[in-house]
């Protein structure tokens, strides 16, 4: 062998080594771990149809930050003690903010910044206007004036109007029903209300008139007790709807559900995570921001804009 043919394959093997440690060791070149931040939803629902499309925009926005999302299960009953407990046991095994929504949240938000005032809280769902909270929701206002302008248009005043809800104890709901109870009053229409689930709602609805009787839902879970009551007993003139899902979207399509107030409930998801990992890197003010809402007839599902915001294909 040649002292140049040598030295090429002595040159060659040094290179192979040197390209094997390269790629089996961190030792030449350490690789850039990707940081991952921890972040705990306390929010009741999030797992089941009616979030669904919000949970989509939630995964896509955590895939992009390398967020990990901790769901603890929260029943509907849950004590604000034991709220406070889970966000303890969420935080001491690492979540390094918390997302919190449905009853008492600001309240349960104050006692968690109390004790841990490195911990960034953010509210989904109405907040009181003079408390400084980051919190992400639906613009009430407007979804009275949406409500109450359509209605006005379609439905006389010698109507009577049921507003139904399945608690009214909801803070969120109770906020919308305040706000349209004093709209459609003022516009000069009889109000009722009915509440609850099971027999307990099918009795009151027994006591309405069949014949002069305009519902509004205000969640998504009554809106499905109403159609599906309407179907089995011939019952209810119109629905107006608040929320959104694929079943109650079908019945919008068949003309069971009037007018429904939605909202891009992807985006919506996808903002929260991207508002909280702001806060978290100090990048995010504890603003109050607010999310468009829309009013759709059956018409509206023609319409290619609303389809992409109503139905995501993300996640």
């Amino acid at each position: 062998m040649s002292k140049k043919t040598a030295i090429f394959w002595i040159s060659y093997a040094a290179v192979l080594i040197f390209l094997y440690i390269l790629s089996a060791t961190d030792l030449i070149i350490k690789e850039n771990e990707a940081k991952i931040y921890s972040i705990s939803i306390l929010m009741d629902g999030i797992l089941g149809e009616n979030l669904e499309n919000m949970k989509k925009g939630m995964d896509a926005a955590a895939y992009e930050h390398n967020i990990d999302m901790s769901f603890p299960a929260i029943a509907d009953n849950i004590t604000m003690d034991e709220k406070l407990e889970t966000a303890e046991e969420e935080i001491e095994a690492g979540a390094k903010a918390i997302i919190i929504g449905n009853n008492r949240k600001e309240e349960i938000a104050e006692k968690i910044k109390k004790k841990h005032s490195e911990i960034p809280v953010l509210i989904v769902g109405d907040v009181e206007d003079e408390k400084k909270r980051a919190s992400v929701s639906l613009n009430y206002l407007e979804i009275v004036k949406l409500l109450s302008e359509n209605i006005r248009a379609t439905v006389s005043v010698s109507n009577e109007i049921c507003i139904a809800a399945e608690d009214f104890s909801d803070e969120d709901t109770d906020s919308l029903g305040k706000e349209l109870k004093l709209k459609l009053e003022n516009m000069g229409y009889k109000l009722s209300f009915v509440e609850g689930t099971g027999p307990k709602l099918e009795k009151q609805l027994r006591g309405l008139s069949k014949n002069q009787v305009i519902f509004i839902s205000l969640d998504k879970d009554s809106t499905t007790r109403l159609v599906k009551y309407a179907d089995d007993n011939n019952f209810v003139n119109g629905i107006y709807a608040v929320g959104a899902t694929d079943y109650l979207l079908g019945k919008l399509e068949d003309g069971e559900i009037v007018g429904m107030i939605a909202w891009n409930e992807y985006d919506m998801g996808y903002f929260i995570v991207e508002k909280i990992l702001q806060m978290l890197t100090d990048k995010g003010e504890n603003t109050r921001d607010e999310i468009e809402t829309f009013y759709i007839t059956a018409e509206d599902l023609k319409n290619e804009d609303y389809i992409k915001k109503l139905y995501p294909i993300n996640g």
